[in-house]
């Protein structure tokens, strides 16, 4: 008895309604189609909530590919700007490091030159010297 649901609706309807059916009344028609449309829209819905799940599914992969795609791009714009960013200040460090060397070289030269300067004077001064000691010392043997 616990098998069939007519028996528990017919019971069911006897104690609430003091009303007595049998399987072969009109209503339980009425029953036997609420019952079939029910199934019918369950199953229906379990359909729908299945597309529904595989449209949501396509939906989320499809951004995530797309938000992988744009955090791509975004990285390598980055890089690209570190990059140019990198290689310009490379750049102008290698200026100044270039320019400071010249200066230094510059300097280093200048005070190089100035010396050689000096000591030539100094060697043409000892020249002159040497050569007026030497004319007065010939001059003194001569003169005696």
């Amino acid at each position: 008895m616990g098998d069939d649901p007519t028996d528990e609706l017919l019971q069911e309807i006897a104690s609430k309604h003091g009303v007595a059916l049998n399987r072969q009344d009109p209503i339980l028609i009425v029953q036997t189609m609420h019952a079939r449309l029910l199934a019918e829209s369950r199953s229906a819905q379990q359909a729908m909530l299945e597309d529904y799940h595989k449209t949501l599914e396509a939906l989320l992969e499809r951004w995530g590919a797309e938000t992988k795609a744009k955090a791509e791009r975004i990285v390598t714009a980055s890089l690209t700007a570190t990059t140019e960013t990198m290689k310009a200040q490379m750049a102008t460090a290698t200026t100044d490091v270039v320019s400071t060397i010249r200066n230094e070289v510059t300097g280093v030269l200048e005070q190089t030159e100035m010396r050689i300067r000096a000591a030539q004077t100094i060697g043409h001064l000892n020249l002159l010297a040497a050569l007026l000691l030497a004319a007065v010392i010939i001059y003194w043997i001569l003169r005696f």
